[in-house]
């Protein structure tokens, strides 16, 4: 309790250019740590919980301590932050994080910048991995990545930000347990993903722009390149293409991200193109959570109500489509004619479909996936057989077909739904009975594995597919001749039994097709 007194005594009469200049200054900022280490732990570690009633011994020791501290900064703001993380590392105190957290806690508090603690704590983890002190280094990511959420980190340096990316980067590419940086892997990842949240705009679009060539050109196992790029994805699902708050900024750098997505989507090696089709769907996506409704082909029935939340402000996107329509068409037939043979990937595309379709709910996107779905149809109608290829190879090709052909039709209904044309509604809804009736493998939903029934074709007839004269003009008479619309459904509370959703009619895609 001296020590307080002495404390409150010296924060309270003294003046800052005098604090500022004398030597001991350090020796006033660690008794006051003392005295914040001292509160801190008689806190955590009471006995009772009759005693929160009581005087606490140490309870003036924050306010003491932060007081030191307004003494000192902005002007000795690095010299705080050294003697604080030093009086941590001498009284080892790294191992109680607790403790750790709360005493950064209150410097954060104070009115200091923030990006110099974080940049400091960086450099030390630096320090203890050239040093292998693996344990001291765990310690402090888990004192790191609670200190994180606590603050938004305006003005980081980019070198520290890319510090801490290269030791994530590092520590997944050693790739076994045996190496203890990879034992710190989970720590770097929660770090960045704490951090995310919290930079600006301009540091967050950096940050992402520094990471996709770390995760697609670098030279690393699938395993490898999936964890590392789960942080992309993270990253990206807070993003947006063109962020409004710094459209000027985002812009440029939006349209240098789609183009070197795309680029990698038409890659030959699945896992980059997979992963890249991935987060290139959650930068399209605007927080609404439509994903969650394209988890895997279905029917869009045109009389039933879907939590999809339409677009309303997409022009800067749909100018970015406009302008890469022609790469993302190419990059997309290349992506599906490589790597749609596992059903996992080809729900991956349909998401990616899905999501233009509401970011940018506009002609010019139903018209452009409807040709391109239309050239995913003719590849796969004339698929190369090859005459020396096993009865087994020609059932599994057979059943990739089916998936396709079941995603096309998936996309096609919702592109009904979202534009409620009565033509396109009856055209689709024809093909739609028709595959029932006679090929039910062609819709929704995928599987595994396909059975077909003695009077279900499996070759190739017209009234099966989708004819692009008759595609065309249903586009033509729904947004050339702005042909009138089909009302859209009421949301009803509940599924009753004479819900006039169940109720199965010829005139809307309202059929369990292939069920």
């Amino acid at each position: 309790m001296d020590g307080q007194l002495i404390l409150r005594q010296i924060v309270t009469r003294s003046q800052r250019y005098i604090v500022q200049y004398i030597p001991e200054r350090d020796s006033i900022l660690e008794c006051s740590l003392i005295l914040v280490q001292n509160y801190v732990a008689h806190l955590r570690l009471r006995p009772s919980p009759l005693k929160r009633f009581r005087q606490e011994p140490f309870a003036d020791a924050k306010v003491l301590f932060q007081a030191a501290i307004d003494l000192l900064v902005p002007e000795m703001l690095d010299e705080v932050i050294d003697t604080t993380l030093k009086f941590l590392q001498t009284e080892n105190l790294w191992q109680v994080e607790f403790i750790c957290v709360e005493i950064l806690m209150f410097v954060l508090e104070c009115r200091s910048p923030s990006a110099p603690l974080l940049s400091k704590l960086i450099d030390r983890i630096e320090r203890f991995l050239a040093l292998s002190d693996i344990g001291q280094v765990r310690h402090m990511l888990s004192v790191l990545q609670i200190v994180i959420v606590s603050q938004r980190w305006d003005l980081m340096e980019y070198s520290e930000l890319s510090k801490l990316v290269r030791f994530y980067h590092s520590s997944v590419m050693i790739g076994t347990s045996r190496n203890q940086i990879y034992e710190l892997r989970r720590g770097f990842e929660k770090c960045l993903k704490n951090l995310i949240p919290r930079l600006s705009i301009g540091d967050l679009y950096s940050f992402f722009v520094m990471m996709l060539p770390l995760v697609f050109d670098t030279d690393m196992s699938d395993e490898a390149r999936i964890e590392f790029g789960s942080t992309v994805e993270h990253a990206a699902s807070t993003m947006t293409v063109y962020d409004p708050r710094n459209r000027m900024h985002t812009a440029q750098v939006s349209t240098f991200i789609v183009e070197y997505l795309l680029r990698c989507i038409a890659s030959e090696d699945p896992t980059r193109s997979i992963l890249a089709c991935k987060v290139l769907t959650k930068l399209l996506e605007r927080g609404q959570h439509n994903p969650n409704q394209f988890q895997s082909p279905t029917i869009f029935h045109m009389d039933t109500y879907y939590e999809i939340v339409l677009a309303t402000d997409f022009a800067p996107l749909q100018e970015l489509l406009v302008e890469q329509r022609v790469h993302l068409e190419q990059a997309l037939l290349q992506a599906i004619e490589r790597h749609s043979q596992r059903k996992m990937n080809v729900e991956v595309f349909y998401q990616l479909l899905c999501t233009l379709l509401v970011e940018a709910p506009s002609g010019f996107t139903a018209s452009a996936i409807s040709c391109l779905l239309l050239k995913v149809q003719k590849m796969f109608l004339n698929y190369p057989t090859d005459p020396d290829s096993s009865m087994l190879a020609d059932q599994q090709q057979q059943q990739h077909n089916n998936r396709i052909h079941a995603t096309i039709m998936a996309v096609m209904t919702l592109i009904n739904w979202i534009h409620r044309s009565g033509s396109m509604n009856a055209y689709i809804t024809q093909v739609l009975h028709n595959r029932f009736d006679h090929a039910p493998s062609l819709n929704p939903p995928l599987r595994e594995r396909y059975r077909y029934a003695p009077h279900h074709v499996s070759w190739y007839e017209r009234r099966l597919f989708f004819d692009s004269l008759e595609i065309r003009y249903c586009l033509w008479k729904c947004f050339r001749i702005s042909e009138e619309k089909i009302p859209k459904p009421a949301r009803m509370r509940t599924r009753s039994y004479n819900d006039p959703r169940r109720r199965l009619d010829g005139g809307t895609l309202n059929v369990f097709a292939g069920m």
